[in-house]
């Protein structure tokens, strides 16, 4: 169903395109030579295609042949408002190409104001005289330009991959990022603005300054020429009125095609009769002042009695440029008035030297004499404003093209970093096949190359984490130097596959490996599952360890799973006739000192202590009772039941002398059957026995169990209580049994 936003994106568009042709878009040029005359008019694209379309009386600029050409384009703008009213009606919505005709209108219009601008702006006056309402209007319209614009290139990003990995690794990395973390491409995007900026503001500068050098002189040079010649004919003529009069009429009829008119050509003399020489004028000389307002070209009526005379002070200044030379160089400006005047002495020829009669002065207004220029400087700035912008869309552009892929690796390493740091946290659970960095980076450049090399690092890391421990990954990225060894509680869990030497004999080495790793890969599946983590395999050996409040816990629950596993395992070889093996299992906990082992060419992490000797020795006992997971007494207590477990020895082994009780994991107390209840009864039964030399009771209650069960540890128990009838132990024997074997 079309949505609000659907009918906005269409229907407002196109009713601002029909206002738009009604609006003012622009003024006329300010009229310089009056400075009374009213604000220029404004006029609107509807009402200059009517006039052109009429042939009604225009200024210069309205038939000129660019800016009928832009008028007679903003005919377009009621066939785009057409176009996006049908696209209402429509059940394909072409967003792209509706973005580019909107674009497209909106660039005809702002194209016609700069050229409106660039004709009519004469004066900075011309820029304080225009309507409020047309700024906001061409604001509107650059602002909707800008976000337009910038939302095309934004949508032409959109289903790339690499945009959406990029989208998404910013989302991921939230309030992560540092407060003053400036990306690579705001670096990249700003170097280059900033340098074409600098470019085009020197080259802009250079340009207008010879401009105004080029314009200033030129007018210069025809003011000057022209105040000499009206002091040249004046002395001719002698101040004869006639040919005066007619000089200074031609110069009003040529200053009306003038493209810089003066404002007026004035000549005040003066009737003293003392004669005053240029040669011999210094600045002693006491001139009198030159009060005769003799000629002009222009009204004298509007002319300010002020600027009718020239004072003494005035005349001997005027005198001195002259004879500097300063006059050829600068004319005299009046800055409140905004004028500037060319001044030359009006003298007649006499045999004592050039005598002085008057001036001759060429006024002009500054924003005449600088018109030019200030157009000039309009269209040069314009000019480089459009080009900044087209720039910056150039800049975003090439920026997204040369960015983009550093970004996008960027995001594949984080990626890749983050899958490596769950692999780490998950204790294994994470296999090393879930580490994959995505080499699809398209450039055929350096980035390409970095690319495909990091990828054959990740390979590396993703082939050599199996062969790691995970407690190593956890502590790879220390300082070196740094101390990585510390004490920590921890319960450690020893297996050993039971009757695999004798059973890979013969058989060739791929196949004895292939053998090996199948059953490492059940123990470590359950070691994991139940949150422990592999230290180390040695041969046929694992030693893992469990940490936390319920370590003791899970390290007995794997020990049943995996004695559960290789049952299973063995009732298949019987199945199919093949040899079959079983499991001892050995576990402590205790107080270790965990960290990092080695040189400081090859390291290890792992645990070092009793706790960890004890369980390999546990581990190794199980050979000595027939048994199948030993656990400690510490182990026994914590477990509170959740497990049947029978006492089943007091003993020191090798390397000890303090003697550990040790006790037989039988089963999870939940659905365990009745009969091992009864094993774990028969057998502590003979146990007390045993310990208080009883040995008839004893045999008879091993014996029950042998019989009924055919218990292992029984057995092992009824050689002893044989071996002691033949040799009894010493009077004070308190039970302990000496392991000789690690």
């Amino acid at each position: 169903m079309k949505d609000f936003k659907f009918y906005f994106n269409r229907i407002i568009p196109a009713l601002i395109f029909i206002i738009l042709i009604f609006l003012p878009v622009s003024a006329e040029s300010v009229n310089l030579l009056d400075l009374g005359a009213p604000a220029p008019q404004v006029f609107s694209p509807f009402g200059v295609l009517i006039k052109i379309f009429s042939r009604a009386p225009n200024s210069a600029e309205f038939r000129l042949f660019p800016f009928c050409l832009t008028f007679y384009l903003l005919l377009l703008l009621p066939a785009i408002s057409i176009y996006l009213i049908v696209q209402l009606f429509l059940k394909q919505a072409h967003d792209r190409l509706r973005h580019i005709v909107t674009l497209t209108g909106l660039t005809l219009y702002l194209l016609c104001s700069i050229w409106c601008m660039i004709t009519f702006a004469n004066t900075r006056r011309w820029f304080f005289k225009l309507p409020y309402y047309i700024y906001i209007t061409n604001l509107l319209v650059l602002l909707m330009h800008v976000h337009l614009t910038f939302s095309i290139l934004f949508n032409h990003q959109n289903g790339k991959i690499e945009f959406e990995t990029i989208q998404k690794t910013r989302k991921q990395e939230g309030q992560q990022q540092k407060r003053h973390f400036i990306s690579i491409r705001t670096k990249v995007l700003v170097t280059i603005l900033i340098t074409i900026l600098t470019l085009l503001g020197i080259f802009t500068a250079f340009i207008l300054h010879d401009n105004h050098k080029m314009i200033v002189a030129a007018v210069g040079n025809t003011g000057r020429a022209q105040a000499e010649q009206a002091a040249a004919v004046y002395e001719s003529a002698e101040g004869m009125n006639e040919k005066v009069q007619v000089f200074f009429e031609e110069q009003s009829h040529s200053n009306e095609f003038s493209n810089s008119p003066y404002d007026r050509i004035d000549i005040i003399i003066t009737y003293n009769t003392k004669s005053y020489y240029i040669e011999n004028i210094d600045s002693s000389t006491a001139l009198p002042p030159y009060d005769v307002f003799a000629y002009t070209t222009g009204r004298p009526s509007r002319i300010p009695d002020e600027e009718k005379i020239i004072s003494a002070e005035e005349a001997l200044e005027y005198v001195k440029r002259y004879k500097s030379g300063l006059y050829l160089k600068e004319p005299v400006y009046d800055r409140t008035k905004g004028t500037c005047k060319y001044i030359h002495p009006v003298t007649f020829t006499r045999r004592e030297g050039q005598k002085l009669v008057g001036f001759s002065i060429v006024t002009y207004r500054k924003e005449v004499l600088m018109k030019t220029y200030y157009q000039t400087k309009v269209f040069v700035l314009t000019l480089a404003v459009i080009f900044l912008y087209i720039v910056i869309l150039i800049t975003f552009i090439l920026t997204d093209y040369i960015t983009t892929p550093l970004i996008y690796l960027k995001s594949n390493v984080q990626d890749a970093s983050s899958k490596f740091s769950q692999i780490i946290a998950s204790g294994g659970q994470v296999g090393a096949e879930a580490l994959v960095f995505n080499d699809d980076i398209k450039t055929k450049d350096e980035i390409k190359d970095l690319s495909t090399a990091i990828n054959d690092f990740i390979s590396l890391i993703r082939g050599l984490i199996p062969y790691i421990s995970n407690s190593t990954l956890k502590y790879a990225d220390r300082e070196p130097n740094s101390q990585l060894s510390v004490a920590k509680d921890l319960c450690f869990l020893f297996t050993d596959i039971r009757g695999f030497t004798s059973m890979c004999e013969g058989r060739p080495a791929r196949e004895v490996v292939r053998i090996l790793n199948h059953y490492l890969e059940l123990e470590t599946e359950i070691i994991i599952r139940n949150h422990g983590e592999i230290d180390k395999y040695v041969g046929d050996e694992v030693m893992a360890f469990f940490a936390g409040a319920r370590k003791e816990y899970n390290a007995c629950k794997a020990a049943m799973e995996i004695r559960k596993a290789m049952r299973k395992a063995q009732e298949l070889s019987l199945q199919d006739g093949s040899d079959y093996v079983s499991m001892g299992i050995g576990i402590s906990t205790g107080r270790v000192i965990f960290g990092s082992v080695g040189s400081s060419k090859r390291k290890d992490f792992t645990s070092i202590g009793d706790t960890v000797n004890i369980a390999a020795r546990l581990e190794s006992a199980n050979k000595a009772y027939g048994s199948k997971a030993i656990i400690t007494e510490a182990v026994f207590e914590k477990l509170q039941g959740s497990f049947i477990c029978r006492e089943l020895d007091l003993l020191t082994v090798k390397g000890k002398s303090e003697p550990i009780r040790i006790y037989e994991i039988l089963q999870q107390k939940e659905g365990a059957e009745t009969k091992i209840f009864e094993i774990r009864d028969f057998f502590q039964k003979g146990l007390n026995y045993y310990r208080r030399q009883n040995w008839d009771k004893a045999e008879a209650a091993f014996k029950e169990c042998v019989e009924r069960y055919n218990d292992m540890p029984s057995v092992i128990f009824l050689d002893r209580i044989r071996h002691f009838r033949k040799n009894p132990p010493p009077e004070k024997w308190d039970g302990v049994f000496e392991l000789k074997v690690k």
